[in-house]
């Protein structure tokens, strides 16, 4: 007999599938707490990455651009487990723009650091387009940061210590160039260009190394779909020869792995901080494994970068750590995860004005949020963030707005609006007025933020008691506009529209991300095919599942393709798997845990004309506990096949059977 779901059994299983959505996805934590990792190392926006070992201490920079404090340094024992340092640059007192004052400096500011530590000094090297370059310097990481002005600018730069006591910088875009420096960094030798037979334009990003005799510049081709290159000479000033040593998209389709650094471990390893594009959240760090190939540094595994992978081998043991994402505000000045969005006026905003909140004070007048000044952010983290605050508005002026937004182009608002006689409580998307509910005589309120940065979504709602949500006004689709150039923010504002001098006082901030090991999902949800461990052979592509419109498959499933996920909680048992797949013929074999000669199911695809996904539903013994499973696919070559989702589910009471079946209506 075929098994089938009741309509009241689907409804159910549909209900209980949506509610683990949101949890069954990797966590902000990387590290998996039994030897392995699975990236992104931080599931957030720090792009640009450079990265270097110190000792046993690894320290990253990467790029902020018009939020300060800025330039932020982190550290590692292992590669995987990061902690801030600090921010070399407080604040940029280069132009007027950086204080919102007669313009912005959105889409540009400080970029594409480079990072190395020479004669008992920290040095970062950064660029910014409009203002020139700038160095860093520091005895420790932790700072304090001196911070100077170069006589030039160098694009997108690797500053490079040389064992002769010489210094160079690679820079460039398109044409790669070297220059010799002296110890201020001003130049003294023409800018050579040493390689500019690019595949496609929008080579940069370079960082140098000296391995072996060999001087390397490790470089990307930019953009969304970017892939990393190496360069490599005998000689300093060239000539060079290149290979691309990484060119995946890993999880995601479209969007390669490229930009970042090469790091030796303290044992020998070799590894590549290196970043992926990945839409609304922004650019996120990945952590490859490297392997010397004919003297190249090649990146990810057999080609392909890898999602979950054994720790780097560092001689230390490192414990699990997750970057601070809320703030009490218990203290005389924002955590180290807070940046205000340009240069803060200072005298229009306290933590100890009224103890335990932060008190924003209208600063100037703002036709909107992105001109508002003294607005704090912070970054948000994949795959979801929940963030809350509550919010004192008894001392709004008529014309201010106060509340909780999403920060990007488009961005998004919950907030209060005073006007004269009342205050309203108003969601705005993209700088519409969506929804607006008066807030009566009420002087305190809670505004959440919901963002699934898997789907670019985010949703907003108000509490008066911080228990129910209501929610409120519509869905902000996240966008990664360049004209911004960073990813979406968690931003707390307050400003006037008419006349400057109210203020209002937050509580508190709380973000909520999943925490555990990334790696584990809850087997009666829709664990999403891209979100694996390791695959063999298929890609991820946008799928054309219509039922389940922006998802995406592995596609080209066919004769010695396999998907692995490695930890599957299955609680406390289920009977049913269920498959979502494309049309196509072949066959699927589960298998449980290490046992490769066991079929844990054994599932042959029904052989169909029709164009739509089926959701195939086969009886399987229950398991109990967390298991690793293996899909297995063969078939005809001819005949791929796209696997959009699986899940496990119990059967219907009173259906027997053990044989598969289409299962209607998912």
């Amino acid at each position: 007999m075929l098994i089938d779901l009741t309509a009241k059994g689907l409804k159910r299983f549909l209900v209980m599938a949506l509610l683990f959505t949101g949890t069954a996805l990797q966590a902000q934590q990387s590290d998996n707490g039994d030897g392995t990792f699975t990236n992104p190392i931080i599931w957030a926006d720090f792009p640009d990455n450079d990265v270097i070992r110190v000792g046993d201490t690894y320290y990253m920079v990467t790029t902020t651009m018009y939020f300060f404090p800025g330039v932020p340094v982190l550290k590692s024992k292992d590669l995987v487990n990061w902690e801030y340092a600090s921010n070399a640059v407080e604040r940029f007192k280069q132009h007027p723009f950086y204080d919102l004052n007669g313009g912005n400096r959105y889409g540009k500011g400080q970029w594409a650091s480079s990072i190395r530590y020479h004669n008992g000094k920290f040095h970062i090297l950064f660029l910014t387009l409009n203002e020139g370059g700038f160095l860093c310097t520091a005895p420790k990481a932790e700072g304090p940061w001196e911070i100077r002005k170069l006589a030039r600018p160098y694009y997108d730069a690797g500053l490079f210590f040389d064992d002769d006591g010489r210094t160079y910088i690679a820079h460039g875009y398109n044409k790669i160039s070297v220059t010799e420096v002296d110890s201020s960094l001003a130049p003294i030798s023409r800018d050579s260009v040493v390689f500019d037979k690019v595949q496609r334009p929008g080579l940069e990003g370079s960082h140098v190394y000296k391995i072996n005799g060999y001087y390397y510049i490790y470089a990307t081709y930019g953009g969304g779909d970017g892939y990393q290159c190496c360069l490599r000479s005998k000689n300093i000033f060239g000539p060079y020869e290149e290979k691309i040593v990484l060119k995946d998209d890993m999880n995601l389709h479209g969007r390669g792995v490229h930009q970042g650094a090469l790091i030796e471990t303290q044992k020998g390893e070799w590894w590549s901080v290196i970043f992926q594009d990945r839409g609304g959240v922004g650019r996120v760090p990945t952590l490859q494994p490297v392997q010397w190939v004919d003297g190249w540094p090649m990146v990810g595994k057999d080609g392909r970068a890898v999602v979950t992978y054994a720790k780097p081998n560092t001689g230390t043991l490192s414990p699990v750590r997750m970057l601070p994402t809320s703030d009490e505000f218990n203290t005389d000045k924002p955590a180290i995860q807070w940046a205000w969005n340009h240069n803060p006026n200072d005298s229009a905003w306290s933590l100890t004005a009224r103890k335990g909140y932060l008190r924003l004070i209208t600063s100037g007048i703002a036709t909107n949020l992105p001109q508002a000044r003294n607005s704090l952010a912070q970054r948000i983290f994949g795959p979801f963030s929940d963030a809350t605050t509550e919010l004192d508005v008894s001392h709004m002026q008529v014309g201010d707005v106060a509340g909780l937004a999403v920060l990007q182009i488009p961005h998004a608002l919950i907030g209060v609006k005073a006007a004269a006689g009342a205050k309203f409580i108003v969601m705005e998307n993209a700088g519409k007025t969506i929804d607006s509910i008066a807030l009566g005589k009420r002087n305190v309120i809670f505004f959440k933020a919901s963002v699934n940065t898997v789907k670019d979504q985010a949703h907003f709602s108000y509490s008066f008691d911080n228990k129910v949500f209501i929610p409120i006004g519509d869905t902000l689709n996240m966008k990664f506009d360049l004209k911004m150039f960073t990813g979406n923010r968690f931003t707390l504002f307050n400003y006037a529209t008419g006349r400057p001098g109210g203020y209002v006082d937050f509580n508190w901030f709380r973000m909520d991300t999943r925490q555990g090991p990334p790696n584990l999902f809850k087997a009666a949800s829709f664990v999403q095919a891209e979100m694996y461990d390791e695959i063999h052979l298929g890609h991820a592509t946008a799928s054309k599942d219509l039922s389940h419109p922006g998802d995406q498959d592995i596609s080209n499933l066919t004769d010695g393709s396999w998907i692995r996920f490695n930890q599957v909680d299955f609680e406390k048992g289920y009977q049913l798997l269920l498959l979502r797949v494309s049309p196509g013929q072949g066959h699927v074999t589960v298998y449980v845990d290490k046992d490769s000669l066991n079929p844990y199911a054994s599932i042959t695809l029904p052989a169909t004309t029709a164009k739509e996904y089926s959701t195939i539903s086969i009886p399987v013994k229950k398991l109990t506990g967390k298991h690793r499973l293996t899909f297995k696919f063969t078939g005809d070559a001819g005949s791929p096949v796209s696997l959009n989702w699986f899940s496990f589910t119990n059967a219907t009471p009173g259906k027997k059977g053990n044989a598969a079946s289409v299962v209607p209506g998912l």
